[in-house]
C-alpha cells in the first residue's frame, strides 16, 4: 500500500475539478496554487522550486484542465515531463521504501512485484519492452536484462524509469480525453490566472518556428525529420536521438548557435546544459568531434523511422549521413548510387 500523503490521484472528473476551483477551503487553494506553480516552473530553468514532492503533484488533474484550455502542445509536454521527472526522483529517493515502488507501478497500469530476496523488481517482458521503447541506453534493452519465464528482473533505477514512463502515458491519455469546449467553462473561475500564464509563455520564446538556416531539410533521412517533428510538437527526445540530431546537423554544416536554437522548442530545454552538450558533441570544448550513430544502432534503440523510404532499404545504406550525401548528389545531378556506396 502506498504511504499516506504520497499518493498521486489522477482523477480529472470535471465536476470534481470545478469544485476545487470554486471552493475557498485551504486544500482547494493549495491545489490551485500548485497547479499554476507547476506550469510556471516547467517553463523556466530556475533551481529553486516549490513543487518538489509527490504530494505536490496531487494538483495534476487540475493542471491538465488548465493546459487543455491553454492549448499549447509544447507547454503541455514540458509540464508532463517535469511531473514525470519529479515522480522518478521521488521513487529513487529514500522517502519511499523499495517495496512501495510496485504500488505506484500498478496504479499507473504496470504489473510489477518486488523480490525481497534479490532486491530486484519483476516486470512482464511485454510491458518492459513497451515502456522502455523510448529510453536510450543499453540497460533498457531486454537483451541485457535477467529474465526467467517471461518475467524481467530489474534494479530500482530501471523500475523507476518504467513507472515514470507509465505515469506520463497515463497523464497523456487523461489529457487527450479532456474536452476543449468544457475546459473553458470548468476553468472560468481562474481565467485571469490562465491569461497570465499564456502571457508568460508567449514572452518566454519557447514557442517558435524551427529555422534550419541554409541546411536543406528536404534531404534529411526519415529519422532526422522525425526527431525535428517530435521536438516541434513538444516531445521530449531520448538522449541518443538528441545526440544523433546534434552530430548530424553539425556534420552537414549547421553552426552551433543554430543547433542550440533548434532545441529551444524541446519540452525540457535548458540553455546552459544544451550549450554545453552541443559544444561537447561538436568538438568545441572536447578533443573529439562526434559522428551520428549507424543505422543499426538507431534501430536497436527504437530510433529508426525508415518506413517505406526506398533509400533506407538499400543494402549499401549504413548511416544517416550516407542518406544525406546520396540525396545531395542526386539533387546536384551527379551519378548518386556508385558514389554513395563509397561514403
Amino acid at each position: 500500500m502506498i504511504p499516506a500523503g504520497t499518493n498521486i490521484y489522477l482523477d480529472a472528473d470535471a465536476t470534481r475539478i470545478k469544485g476545487f476551483l470554486e471552493s475557498n477551503d485551504r486544500e482547494s487553494e493549495r491545489l490551485r496554487h500548485n497547479a499554476f506553480r507547476l506550469i510556471v516552473e516547467a517553463m523556466n530553468d530556475q533551481e529553486s522550486r516549490e513543487i518538489t514532492s509527490a504530494e505536490d503533484l496531487r494538483c495534476l488533474p487540475l493542471t491538465l484542465w488548465i493546459l487543455r484550455r491553454i492549448g499549447e502542445p509544447i507547454l503541455t509536454s514540458r509540464v508532463l515531463n517535469h511531473a514525470r521527472d519529479l515522480l522518478e526522483g521521488f521513487l529513487m529517493s529514500r522517502t519511499i521504501a523499495s517495496e512501495f515502488v510496485p504500488d505506484y507501478a500498478r496504479r499507473y497500469g504496470v504489473t510489477m512485484e518486488y523480490d525481497e530476496m534479490t532486491g530486484l523488481y519483476m516486470v512482464r517482458a511485454g510491458e518492459f519492452v513497451n515502456l522502455t521503447s523510448r529510453l536510450s541506453g543499453y540497460k533498457y534493452r531486454l537483451i541485457y536484462q535477467s529474465m526467467r519465464h517471461g518475467t524481467v528482473y530489474c534494479d530500482r533505477e530501471v523500475a523507476a524509469k518504467i513507472v515514470r514512463e507509465a505515469f506520463v502515458r497515463k497523464l497523456s491519455s487523461i489529457f487527450n480525453g479532456l474536452s476543449d469546449e468544457e475546459s473553458y467553462s470548468i476553468t472560468a473561475p481562474v481565467s485571469d490566472n490562465i491569461d497570465e500564464i499564456i502571457d508568460i509563455f508567449q514572452k518566454s520564446g519557447i514557442k517558435k518556428s524551427i529555422d534550419l538556416g541554409e541546411v536543406d531539410a528536404t534531404l534529411f533521412p526519415p529519422c532526422i525529420k522525425e526527431y525535428i517533428t517530435q521536438m516541434r510538437d513538444g516531445v521530449n527526445l531520448p538522449h541518443m536521438a538528441r545526440f544523433t540530431l546534434v552530430s548530424f546537423l553539425h556534420k552537414i554544416g549547421m553552426n552551433n548557435e543554430g543547433i542550440i536554437g533548434l532545441f529551444k522548442t524541446a519540452p525540457d530545454f535548458n540553455e546552459r546544459m544544451t550549450t554545453y552538450q552541443v559544444n561537447h558533441v561538436t568538438g568545441e570544448i572536447s578533443s573529439t568531434e562526434y559522428s551520428p550513430p549507424k543505422c543499426t544502432v538507431l534501430r536497436s534503440n527504437h530510433l529508426c523511422y525508415w518506413g517505406e523510404d526506398p533509400i533506407c532499404h538499400r543494402d549499401w545504406l549504413k548511416h544517416p549521413l550516407q542518406y544525406y550525401t546520396y540525396k545531395k548528389r542526386k539533387k546536384s545531378g551527379e551519378l548518386p548510387l556508385n558514389k554513395a556506396k563509397k561514403s
